[in-house]
């Protein structure tokens, strides 16, 4: 049993832990009933059986998907969506200075989100994501230098435009600047897309590694299976999604 209690220890303070393993452990412990408790109790508690203090970056994991599963703002909040985004990629949440999220960070949080809380019969994924969320999501591509944003995240991009407003570059009759505009673009999709997919790897790992008790290990199994699809989905190096400008 110590062993045990070590090993869920080390978990939880390790900070390369995604959020899904370290939720999915917490629900191991505790069941849904810490989602009602104020943040110090979740700090005690973890203490008490654990033995350690739970690193702020950590809990701010497993709270930004507590929020996903009890609230809507994730959905419909940019002030709860940008936060969340950083933390479920690592960073503390940090509610009082602005930090804006990269292209890579809100795809990991739109995916992460969709495999901890899946839409209900009926609904697509990208329908729950309000105008706002989605407009911000554009923009933080296009400052990034894409306008065709990876196959995946299409469904949660709107760009903000000009009806008569041109897309893409106009570089006219240079076929050379086209050739390396549309490879800049393939480049972009490409590190968003590795990202994901990386970040896909560790979570089936790290699901894989939970030492649960009491929880039913057929969820964890439906975790990684649902983590699978999307790996396959995602376009490798050896099978490249269609170049788009």
């Amino acid at each position: 049993m110590a062993i045990n209690r070590d090993k869920i220890a080390g978990i939880l303070t390790n900070e390369d832990m995604l959020a899904t393993p370290l939720l999915v452990l917490c629900l191991d412990q505790f069941g849904t009933s810490f989602f009602d408790w104020e943040p110090e109790s979740f700090d005690t508690e973890i203490l008490s059986r654990f033995g350690v203090n739970m690193p702020t970056v950590n809990r701010d994991k497993v709270w930004a998907l507590v929020s996903v599963l009890t609230t809507d703002l994730f959905y419909h909040s940019l002030e709860t969506f940008i936060p969340a985004c950083n933390t479920l990629a690592g960073s503390e949440a940090d509610f009082d200075d602005y930090d804006p999220v990269t292209g890579e960070e809100a795809a990991w949080g739109i995916v992460e989100v969709g495999l901890i809380d899946p839409p209900k019969d009926g609904e697509t994924p990208a329908e729950r994501f309000s105008h706002e969320i989605k407009s911000y999501v554009g923009l933080t591509l296009q400052s990034e230098g894409v306008t065709t944003p990876p196959s995946f995240m299409k469904p949660y991009v709107e760009f903000d435009r000009d009806p008569e407003e041109s897309i893409g570059l106009n570089v006219g009759p240079d076929e050379h600047m086209l050739a390396m505009y549309a490879k800049r673009q393939q480049n972009e999709r490409d590190d968003i897309e590795s990202y994901v997919r990386s970040r896909l790897e560790d979570l089936i790992a790290q699901l894989r590694l939970l030492p649960l008790t009491n929880g039913d290990t057929s969820k964890v199994a439906a975790f990684i299976t649902q983590a699978r699809s999307l790996l396959t989905g995602l376009p490798t190096p050896e099978q490249p999604a269609p170049a788009a400008v």
